[in-house]
């Protein structure tokens, strides 16, 4: 159901983490040359985790308690993305992608805080019948 917000935000959390991966440079390598992420097979994977859970998520928007635990899975993959790309940047300097990686983290924070708002109002719902 795209009406929803939460759905609104885990759609840009996908557009904002494909952005990272295959647009914006994370590091800034000694020699000059940009790294970006899909240049790193287990950031890039994790990466495309994030993204695939997230659209799947979108689509479980009956079954709130699923759709928050595979919110919370796909913020694991961001999470090891970051953390994958920031400790093998070596002597390299970060980029702007490796400070946008908040972006999308904050959003599926954001659809998950609307999401259990919705479970609340269902529940009050179903008690007042």
């Amino acid at each position: 159901m795209i009406q929803r917000v939460q759905t609104v935000y885990m759609l840009f959390s996908i557009l904002f983490t494909l952005a990272i991966t295959y647009f914006l440079p994370v590091i800034l390598k000694s020699d000059g040359d940009l790294f970006f992420t899909y240049q790193s097979i287990f950031a890039h994977l994790s990466s495309l985790a994030s993204v695939a859970l997230l659209f799947y998520s979108v689509f479980l928007f009956s079954d709130r308690k699923k759709q928050l635990l595979i919110n919370n899975i796909a913020k694991f993959f961001l999470s090891a993305t970051f953390f994958i790309l920031f400790f093998t940047k070596g002597d390299g300097m970060p980029k702007e992608g490796l400070f946008v990686f908040i972006i999308p983290y904050i959003l599926i924070l954001l659809a998950n805080r609307f999401i259990k708002k919705d479970e609340r109002l269902v529940q009050s719902a179903d008690r007042l019948r």
